[in-house]
């Protein structure tokens, strides 16, 4: 009985280490320059083992995405509960990780990712999920006087997606230092948001 536990154990640590040195390629590299055999060979593990965790390419891929989105929920959800947080220091945060998983991932990563139909409807998925609660954060801030209350936060979430996505593809992040890219960014999809109120608040972030 305590072998059958230590070898489930084992299993499900080795597809935790598995999951998270695939994703370090994925990205490092992109997807189609990884090998199944590339990721064994990085593992010091048999072929054969790595099929029996996961099946293809594809899984792991899958499989990886999600533990990395759900971690990413799970940090907003943890960091906006803070009473420490609120809605400014919120959306600085989301800007923040987005800007550093810009200059931190291979571009042909996220390009390449539009090849798995699976994927991309989770990740289509997700987006749809976050932008309904996208919608209740605003008018939050809208309540609480940070935001104004004339603009179109749909169109400007749109605006601010097709921003992200050109700065992923100009490498901007290669140009400019990610800090310097970010406290940018802070100014031009944030500031014009704010309120006398919510100025206040983002400016005493830029200039700290």
């Amino acid at each position: 009985m305590q072998k059958n536990n230590i070898t489930t154990q084992y299993r499900v640590e080795l597809k935790e280490k598995i999951l998270k040195v695939s994703m370090q390629e994925f990205q490092k590299n992109g997807i189609k320059a990884v090998k199944m055999d590339d990721i064994a060979n990085k593992l010091l593990i048999s072929k054969r083992t790595l099929y029996e965790l996961y099946a293809n390419k594809e899984e792991l891929l899958y499989e990886g995405l999600k533990k990395i989105e759900e971690a990413y929920d799970e940090h907003m959800v943890e960091f906006s509960s803070s009473p420490e947080n609120g809605v400014m220091e919120v959306i600085i945060e989301f800007y923040r990780i987005q800007m550093a998983k810009l200059s931190e991932i291979n571009p042909l990563f996220f390009s390449e990712l539009h090849k798995y139909t699976r994927i991309i409807s989770y990740l289509d998925s997700k987006r749809r999920e976050r932008d309904s609660k996208s919608d209740s954060f605003f008018e939050k801030g809208i309540k609480e006087g940070y935001f104004r209350a004339d603009a179109d936060y749909g169109i400007i979430s749109e605006i601010a997606n097709y921003a992200v996505q050109g700065i992923m593809e100009e490498k901007l992040y290669q140009k400019y230092t990610p800090r310097r890219v970010f406290r940018n960014a802070l100014l031009l999809f944030i500031r014009g948001l704010c309120t006398d109120k919510g100025l206040m608040i983002i400016d005493s972030k830029l200039h700290a």
